[in-house]
């Protein structure tokens, strides 16, 4: 299991980003190598995720886990890093967003990623007055979910920290048939019966994975 500063809590990125036609390729080579030497030369970078909208795949995601701002902030002055801030003016258009989040739940096991594993984005909006209940029932059915199951590799959620009530989740999954098991679990359907009344809007983004790759073992949870 991976330890964390107490005083700490870990940093949770996502950033979604527009690649220009025809540099999709040059997005996934220097994202790659971004990815690959982080998660290999740097200890405090937990975790490192590419994605793309099903939809429109000129849409992209970046989810990433640091240890603590220390650990975020030596990625950023990394060369591999520099190098893909170098490449992104011919690579990238000009939708680019970074969401402010406040991780609320994180855990994960070792990804090692194949041609079936799946990948989930959710953005959920809860009524102002019930965002205390919701984090209680969902970080308890997101605890349950990563020890029970074994086709769970990776569950994290996040708060917007301008909009706290707005909940992004990204969840990895072994394959369809993990994802749709996990469904089923009482566990699953009791926070669905829990949190039906609580919930404003629901948003699920549906994605494929690009590369995915993380150190495994992180366990951490608001109070």
């Amino acid at each position: 299991m991976i330890a964390h500063n107490r005083h700490a809590a870990p940093i949770f990125n996502l950033f979604e980003l527009g690649i220009q036609k025809e540099q999709t390729a040059a997005y996934d080579q220097i994202g790659e190598n971004n990815i690959r030497t982080s998660l290999t030369k740097e200890t405090g970078t937990l975790a490192m995720y590419s994605v793309k909208q099903k939809a429109n795949p000129q849409i992209a995601y970046m989810i990433e886990i640091y240890a603590d701002d220390a650990a975020y902030q030596a990625h950023i002055q990394s060369p591999q890093y520099q190098k893909f801030r170098e490449a992104a003016p011919q690579i990238l258009t000009g939708h680019k967003h970074k969401y402010n989040l406040v991780p609320q739940y994180l855990a994960d096991k070792k990804i090692e990623q194949n041609r079936d594993t799946r990948a989930n984005l959710v953005r959920i909006t809860i009524k102002a007055e019930a965002n205390e209940p919701f984090a209680q029932i969902v970080k308890t059915e997101m605890r349950e979910s990563i020890e029970k199951e074994n086709g769970v590799l990776a569950l994290y959620a996040a708060t917007d920290k301008d909009q706290p009530n707005q909940w992004h989740f990204f969840e990895i999954y072994a394959n369809d048939a993990a994802y749709q098991a996990h469904r089923k679990t009482a566990h699953f359907q009791k926070y669905l019966q829990e949190t039906a009344d609580l919930l404003q809007d629901k948003t699920f983004i549906e994605i494929t994975p690009t590369l995915l790759m993380n150190q495994g073992g992180l366990q951490y949870s608001t109070p």
